[in-house]
C-alpha cells in the first residue's frame, strides 16, 4: 500500500541523511545536449491561433510521497519573525490596473513582464502583448502562434522573461512530444514585430514540471519540480546557452541535480534572477531553496544555496556544489513551510468552495538580484504557516540577502513574515527597485463570516531606510475578487517585475475569479518618490493608550515622501474639533526618510475612559500630494484599574484526572496602571470557589500567568465547567474579569491516529457550532468548549463534515458520532447516533441527519465524532480505539426543549440538588442549590425551617449551564430545612440537613 511504502522510504531516507548530513556535496552534469534555432517570422495578426476556451486542468498535482515528520520541527508556537500589524505609511493606489486574461484554464499560471515599450504576458497556454499604458496591441492567442518549435504546442506552464542586459524577451513552455523545454527568444526589443528564435531543448525523457527561468551572466537558468525522491542525484536544474540563443545559433543545455537537498514531495527551488543596469559576473550562479525542519533529514530550518559554474567550451566539466546553509546562527528564524502534511488543499474560502493550495515548499517566482554600490542584494519569499498550534494561517516569509564581495558569501540582511491580521496571505511575488525599496504583491483570502474575502490581489512594500523586517507601507488593493476559486488549484504562481525603463515601477500579475472564469489582473505601482515636495504625518508616537493627565506631551512621526529635503513647515493638531495648535518643524528631513516631532504645547486627555480623536496636519506650502498630509488618531484614557482573566490554561481535558490538578490562568491588565496584590479565584463545577491573592505585578497591556496553590479535584468522570476571575477592588469594567472553560475527565482519549494524509475530519458544523480549518494535530483534539444547541422537540438534526483526503473510487473514509446522554464520560453503543457514514469526496461537504430521544436529558453533554480510513487498522465505531488513519474530536451539546414552559420544566424535568460546599470539613454550613435547566428567566429560591418560617428568599439566575445559588447557614440551628426553587405557580422542593 502507498502508506507502507512511504514509511519504508522515510526509514531509509533518515538513515541515509544521518550518514551524509555533514558532507558538502558537489556534482557534475547529469545530462548534456544542444538544440538548433528555428526562426519564426514577426507575429501576424492574420495567422494568430485562437486560445482554447474550454475548461482544462493543467499539470494535475498528485498526492505523492512526502517526508513530513508529524510533530517535528520549530516553531512550536507563533512564527518568531511575524509582522502582526499592517504598515502605516500611506501608499498610493495603483498607477494602472487592468484585466489581462479571462480563461478557464486551471490554473492560469499568470506571468508577465514589462520592457521599455511593451508588457508581455502569458498564461495556460496563450499570450498577449500590451503597450505600457494598458492598451492591448495583440489580442490573446495560443502560444502556438509564435511558430517555429512552438507550432501546435499548447502544453503550458509558460514563463515570460525580459532580459534587460540584451533588450530581449523570452517565452517558454514545456512539451511532451518529446519531453522538452520550448524557449522563444525575441530577435529584437519589439515582441510583436521583430520575430523570434525558437528552441526545443529535450530533457532526457523527463517532463520538466513547474519550470522557472532566471538570468545570469553565463546562461538562462531553469529550476523545476522533478524527481522529488532523487532530486540530489537526478536532473533538476537546467542551464541553456544564453550567448548563442541571442544570436540564433546552436545552443547547449546542461542539467544538474541539487546535491544535499531534502524535499517534501512537490518542491520548487529558485535561481537568482539578475535585473538592473549592471549584469552579474559569469560563474557562481546561485540556486536557493528553503529546508523545513518538519521534513525528514532536516535538522533545522534554513536556506540552502548552491553555486553553478558552467563551462560552455567543455560542458561536462561544469559543476554544481553546495555553498552555504543560512540557519538560526546566520539570522534565519524558525519557520513552518508545511501545510496539512504536504497536501494540496490548505486555505479555506468563504462558503462551501474547495480549500486552496497554499503553494507550499516553493520559492515563489521571482528571486530578483540587483547590484548596488558596495554590495549585491537578492530578495525572495515563500509561504509559511504562522501559527503552529492552530488551523492553517498563511503568511509570507520574505528575505533580503546581501553579498559584500563578488563571489563572496551571502548573509541575511533582513527577514520578516508578513501576516498582519487573521487573513491568509500567500502566492507572493517580490521585487527590489534601484533605490533599495522592496515591493511585495500577494493574494489575500479570508473565510470568516464577519469579513469574507474571496481571493483578491494586493500589495505592500517598504522603503530602503525603514525599520528592518517590516513591510511599512499601507496595504493597497489591485483588485478584489468577486467569487471563490472553484478548484483547489490556484496560481500556480504570481509574477512581479520592475520596469527596466525607470527601475522603480513594479508590475504585478496574479489570479482572481469572477464566476467560473479565472482572471489575471495586472497592477502597476511605485514606492519611490514621484514628487519633489511631499510631506505628511504617518503615525502618533505619544501618548499611547494609558492613564493620562491634563498636560500630556504629543509626538508624531513625519515622513518626507519627496525627492527634496524639507524644513521650516507648519505642523498642527486638533482635538475633537477644538482649537487648532500649530507649530513649526525647524529641523531638516532628508528625502524618503522620517523623523519624530514633539509639540511644545501639551494636551488635556484627563477624562477616564474617554476616547479622544486627534487630527494632525502638515502644511508644506508647495506640497505636491496633499492626500497624505493628514492623520487622524484615537487616544484613549484607560481607567487606572481594569484587570481580567483572559484564559484558563490548566486543567485541560484528559484521562485519569485526579483530585489534585493544577489550575493555571492568564491575567491581562486592560487598564492604565500596573496592578498587583489583588484576589483571583476559580471554581470547578459546583465545588466551592477557591480565592487566593496574585502577588506579582501585571504591567499596562501585559499578561501574567498565575498558578493557584490550591489544586482542584476532577477525579470523577464527566464534563466540568471551570470559571476563573479576578477581583480587583474598584475595577473599572467587571465584565472582563471572568473567563469560562469546559473540560472533561474522559475514560479514553484515542491519541496517535495519523491524519497527515488528510484522513479524518477537517470541518464540523452542527446547529450553531461551526468549526472550520481544523488542524491535524495528533489525531485527537478537545473542542469541548464549542457547544451546539439542540432542541429535543425537533424531529431531526443535521451534522456536516469534510475530509481532506478520500481515495478516488473507494468508500473507505467514514464517520460516526455519539452523545453522552448519561454523562458518565463513556460513549456507549446505545449513545451512537451516526454509524459509518461514507465520505465519498475530498473537500466536499457531507451532511447526515440524526435524531435524539424525546426524553433525552436536558442540559450539557459531551459529543464525540470520529472519521478515518476504515480499510486500515482501528475500529471507527469503538470510540476508544486508535485508528491508523483518522481523527477523533470531542464537542459539547446543550439540549433544550422549546415545547415546555418553565413551570412544566420545573415540575417534570429538572433535578434540584443541595450541595454542601465543603463536605469534608466538620461543621461546614455553606451550601449551593443547583437546578439544571435551559431557561434564562430568573427563578425564586426560598428556605424554610420545619415550622414554616421563611429564612431566605432571593432570585436565582441561570449561569449558562444551570441555575445556581450559594447560601450560608452558619448561624442557623441544626436540623432539617426545606429549599424550594421555581415560580410562584410551580417549583421543586428539596430537604437538606444542617449539622
Amino acid at each position: 500500500m502507498l502508506r507502507n511504502i512511504f514509511f519504508l522510504f522515510i526509514l531509509v531516507f533518515i538513515f541515509h541523511s544521518e550518514a551524509t548530513a555533514q558532507k558538502r556535496e558537489r556534482s557534475g552534469p547529469i545530462y548534456v545536449d544542444s538544440a538548433r534555432a528555428v526562426p519564426s517570422s514577426p507575429i501576424s495578426k492574420r495567422k494568430l491561433v485562437p486560445p482554447s476556451s474550454e475548461f482544462k486542468i493543467y499539470n494535475p498535482r498528485n498526492r505523492g510521497i512526502n517526508k513530513v515528520v508529524p510533530g517535528k520541527g520549530l516553531p512550536k508556537t507563533e512564527d518568531p519573525a511575524v509582522q502582526s500589524k499592517k504598515g502605516n505609511i500611506p501608499a498610493k493606489a495603483p498607477i494602472l490596473s487592468y484585466e489581462a486574461v479571462s480563461s478557464r484554464s486551471t490554473p492560469t499560471d499568470p506571468t508577465g513582464v514589462a520592457g521599455p515599450n511593451h508588457y508581455l504576458n502569458a498564461w495556460n497556454s496563450a499570450f498577449s502583448i500590451w503597450d505600457k499604458q494598458g492598451n492591448q496591441l495583440m489580442e490573446p492567442a495560443s502560444l502556438a502562434s509564435i511558430g517555429g518549435e512552438f507550432a501546435n504546442e499548447t502544453l503550458g506552464d509558460p514563463i515570460v522573461v525580459y532580459d534587460e542586459f540584451a533588450d530581449r524577451y523570452l517565452i517558454s513552455q514545456f512539451s511532451d512530444t518529446p519531453e522538452s523545454f520550448l524557449i522563444a527568444v525575441s530577435r529584437g526589443p519589439d515582441p510583436l514585430n521583430d520575430g523570434w528564435y525558437t528552441y526545443r531543448f529535450t530533457t532526457n525523457e523527463v517532463l520538466p514540471d513547474y519550470p522557472k527561468i532566471s538570468i545570469w551572466g553565463d546562461g538562462y537558468y531553469i529550476t523545476t519540480n522533478k524527481n522529488s525522491n532523487t532530486a540530489d542525484e537526478s536532473q533538476v536544474i537546467y542551464v541553456v546557452e544564453r550567448d548563442q540563443m541571442l544570436q540564433g545559433e546552436v545552443a547547449g543545455i546542461v542539467s544538474f541535480p541539487l546535491p544535499g537537498i531534502q524535499t517534501n514531495g512537490f518542491y520548487s527551488p529558485a535561481g537568482l534572477h539578475a535585473i538592473g543596469d549592471i549584469p552579474p559576473p559569469r560563474g557562481n550562479s546561485p540556486i536557493v531553496f528553503m529546508q523545513d525542519d518538519a521534513w525528514a533529514g532536516v535538522a533545522q530550518d534554513h536556506l540552502k544555496i548552491w553555486l553553478v559554474n558552467i563551462n560552455w567550451e567543455d560542458p561536462v566539466s561544469s559543476t554544481i556544489s553546495e555553498s552555504q546553509e543560512l540557519g538560526a546562527a546566520q539570522g534565519v528564524s524558525p519557520f513552518s513551510a508545511t501545510f496539512d502534511g504536504g497536501a494540496f488543499s490548505n486555505l479555506s474560502q468563504p462558503g462551501d468552495a474547495p480549500e486552496i493550495d497554499a503553494l507550499q515548499a516553493t520559492m515563489m517566482y521571482m528571486t530578483p538580484y540587483r547590484r548596488f554600490n558596495g554590495y549585491n542584494s537578492v530578495v525572495m519569499n515563500f509561504v509559511v504557516d504562522i501559527d503552529f498550534t492552530a488551523a492553517e494561517h498563511a503568511g509570507i516569509r520574505w528575505y533580503e540577502l546581501r553579498q559584500q564581495d563578488e563571489g563572496g558569501p551571502w548573509s541575511v540582511y533582513q527577514e520578516g513574515t508578513y501576516a498582519p491580521d487573521k487573513s491568509d496571505r500567500f502566492s507572493g511575488s517580490i521585487g527590489i527597485d534601484e533605490m533599495g525599496n522592496i515591493g511585495l504583491g500577494f493574494t489575500i483570502l479570508d473565510d470568516s463570516p464577519e469579513n469574507p474575502i474571496y481571493p483578491s490581489i494586493r500589495y505592500t512594500g517598504r522603503y530602503a531606510g525603514d525599520e528592518l523586517g517590516i513591510m511599512t507601507l499601507e496595504e493597497q488593493s489591485i483588485v478584489e475578487g468577486e467569487d471563490p476559486d472553484p478548484s483547489s488549484r490556484y496560481g500556480d504562481y504570481a509574477h512581479l517585475t520592475v520596469d527596466p525603463e525607470d527601475n522603480v515601477t513594479f508590475w504585478h500579475n496574479a489570479e482572481y475569479f469572477e464566476g467560473i472564469q479565472r482572471k489575471n489582473r495586472v497592477g502597476v505601482f511605485r514606492i519611490a518618490p514621484e514628487d519633489e515636495n511631499d510631506i505628511g504625518v504617518i503615525s502618533l508616537v505619544t501618548p499611547q493608550d494609558a492613564s493620562l493627565g491634563d498636560a500630556e506631551e504629543i509626538s508624531v512621526r513625519i515622513r518626507n515622501f519627496g525627492e527634496n529635503a524639507q524644513s521650516g513647515f507648519p505642523v498642527s493638531y486638533t482635538i475633537e474639533g477644538e482649537e487648532t495648535v500649530t507649530e513649526t518643524f525647524t529641523q531638516t528631513i532628508p528625502a524618503t526618510s522620517s523623523t519624530e516631532f514633539t509639540f511644545t504645547q501639551t494636551a488635556d486627555f484627563s477624562e477616564v475612559g474617554e476616547t479622544y480623536e486627534v487630527t494632525f496636519v502638515t502644511g508644506l506650502v508647495n506640497d505636491e500630494n496633499p492626500d497624505n498630509d493628514t492623520l487622524v488618531s484615537e487616544i484613549r484614557n484607560l481607567p487606572p484599574k481594569d484587570v481580567g482573566v483572559t484564559s484558563i490554561d490548566v486543567p485541560v481535558t484528559g484521562q485519569d484526572l485526579t483530585d489534585s490538578e493544577e489550575v493555571v490562568i492568564t491575567i491581562e491588565n486592560f487598564g492604565g496602571e500596573p496592578q498587583s496584590d489583588f484576589p483571583v479565584s476559580y471554581q470547578i463545577g459546583d465545588n466551592f470557589s477557591v480565592t487566593e491573592t496574585f502577588t506579582g505585578t501585571v504591567g499596562v497591556g501585559e499578561n501574567e500567568v498565575y498558578t493557584f496553590s490550591q489544586q482542584a479535584s476532577i477525579e470523577a468522570s464527566g464534563r466540568y465547567r471551570v470559571v476563573a476571575s479576578t477581583h480587583l477592588q474598584d475595577d473599572f469594567n467587571p465584565t472582563n474579569d471572568p473567563e469560562v472553560k469546559s473540560i472533561a475527565n474522559l475514560n479514553c482519549i484515542p491519541e496517535g491516529s495519523d491524519c497527515s494524509f488528510g484522513d479524518g475530519l477537517f470541518y464540523f458544523e452542527l446547529a450553531n457550532a461551526l468549526n472550520e480549518r481544523i488542524p491535524c494535530d495528533d489525531g485527537y483534539i478537545d473542542f469541548i468548549s464549542l457547544t451546539a444547541d439542540l432542541d429535543r422537540s425537533e424531529d431531526n438534526f443535521t451534522v456536516t463534515v469534510k475530509s481532506i483526503f478520500t481515495q478516488t473510487g473507494q468508500n473507505d473514509e467514514k464517520f460516526s458520532m455519539w452523545i453522552d446522554f448519561n454523562d458518565n464520560a463513556v460513549f456507549e453503543d446505545d449513545e451512537r447516533l451516526i454509524t459509518s457514514v461514507v465520505i465519498p469526496q475530498a473537500n466536499t461537504p457531507v451532511s447526515e441527519d440524526f435524531s435524539i430521544p424525546g426524553n433525552a436529558p436536558l442540559g450539557q453533554h459531551l459529543l464525540r465524532i470520529r472519521a478515518g480510513d476504515t480499510s486500515y487498522e482501528g475500529d471507527l465505531n469503538a470510540p476508544c480505539d486508535v485508528m491508523e488513519y483518522g481523527t477523533t474530536h470531542d464537542y459539547s451539546v446543550n439540549i433544550r426543549d422549546s415545547s415546555l414552559d418553565i413551570d412544566d420544566f420545573i415540575l417534570d424535568e429538572a433535578e434540584l440538588k443541595v450541595i454542601s460546599m465543603m463536605p469534608g470539613e466538620e461543621g461546614s454550613r455553606i451550601y449551593r442549590a443547583r437546578l439544571e435547566a435551559n431557561f434564562e428567566a430568573p427563578l425564586r429560591i426560598t428556605v424554610h425551617d420545619m415550622l414554616g418560617q421563611k429564612l431566605i428568599e432571593n432570585s436565582m439566575n441561570f449561569n449558562g449551564e444551570a441555575y445556581t445559588y450559594t447560601f450560608d447557614m452558619s448561624y442557623a440551628a441544626k436540623g432539617v430545612y426545606l429549599l424550594r426553587v421555581g415560580t410562584r405557580e410551580a417549583g421543586k422542593v428539596k430537604r437538606f440537613i444542617v449539622r
